[in-house]
């Protein structure tokens, strides 16, 4: 399997911002048991333990240290939904390389019926803005 040229250097800005306000709205906004047209990807490692132990709610984690290589295998999944918000700790750096290298190969792929999008100020403007409104992480020990 090869891996695009796009998805192994440095992603060209592709991917639009979202502010925590609309993605907060976008989240209740649901109708109850309604199937999500987003998902919310944290790309945070480590510091998802040492320093921020908590998950927007509905949120999964795919660290920005493997997402390039196993986006192949993430695309199916990623691409069934219309919009894929992507943050890290402060949206500065891994969250915005990962959002631009997921619309990079949607835009490979000819595939317009999903979007990224960065996550304006990541996890802490999230913990700010909405501080009873995260998962919190088990202890690791």
């Amino acid at each position: 399997m090869s891996v695009s040229l796009a998805a192994s250097s440095t992603p060209v800005k592709r991917a639009l911002d979202l502010s925590v306000k609309a993605a907060h709205a976008m989240l209740h906004g649901r109708a109850q048991g309604e199937e999500p047209s987003f998902l919310i990807v944290d790309v945070r490692r480590t510091d998802i333990e040492e320093n921020a132990p908590y998950l927007i709610p509905g949120a999964i984690n795919l660290p920005a240290q493997t997402f390039q290589a196993t986006l192949p295998a993430l695309y199916p999944i990623l691409s069934r939904y219309e919009m894929v918000i992507f943050h890290c700790s402060s949206s500065n750096g891994r969250g915005p390389r990962c959002a631009n290298w997921y619309q990079e190969e949607l835009d490979r792929r000819n595939d317009t019926k999903s979007q990224a999008m960065i996550l304006t100020g990541g996890i802490k403007a999230w913990a700010e803005a909405y501080p009873d409104e995260l998962v919190r992480l088990p202890a690791q020990s």
